[in-house]
């Protein structure tokens, strides 16, 4: 008898059925930061919505203020509704569930998609957009591997419900 306990080798803790796999692994990652940064982003602008709004009206002031009231609105919306659904989607896949995998491939292919969208319509590029798009890219991408696919499709324990 070892002194040291025993590692749970590949097949996982209770030997049987597979571990996650890397690539579920970091797309769960992904999403739990997706949904962190997305959240707090949220949070952080709706505590200092009016400086927020300030800065907006200052940054075009030929825009009428409701409309800098608006975006900032949609910002909130959208960091919330995408945050959320990233946050649903990584605790359902970290459970093994098929349909996470999707959530979050969609939820990550669409705040891509919407990002990249306003990127362009803005003009410019912020360091935060591109670390949301290079998330948003790196999810999607480990949520589409052939390993997460197939550890999601696999048969589930009665005790991972």
């Amino acid at each position: 008898m070892s002194a040291r306990p025993s590692s749970p080798g590949p097949l996982g803790p209770d030997q049987s059925r597979p571990g996650m796999p890397l690539s579920a692994r970091m797309s769960v990652g992904l999403l739990v930061g997706l949904a962190v940064l997305l959240l707090l982003n949220g949070l952080f602008t709706l505590l200092a919505r009016d400086a927020v709004v300030d800065a907006f009206v200052r940054a075009q002031p030929d825009s009428p203020r409701s409309d800098a009231e608006r975006i900032v609105l949609i910002t909130l919306v959208q960091a919330a509704v995408f945050g959320g659904l990233a946050a649903v989607s990584a605790a359902g896949l970290a459970r093994r569930h098929n349909w996470a995998r999707w959530a979050g491939l969609a939820t990550s292919a669409a705040l891509g998609l919407v990002t990249l969208a306003a990127t362009f319509l803005a003009g410019g590029v912020a360091v935060s957009t591109l670390l949301l798009l290079v998330l948003c890219a790196a999810a999607v991408a480990s949520l589409a591997a052939r390993t997460t696919a197939a550890w999601t499709a696999g048969p589930r324990s009665r005790g991972s419900d």
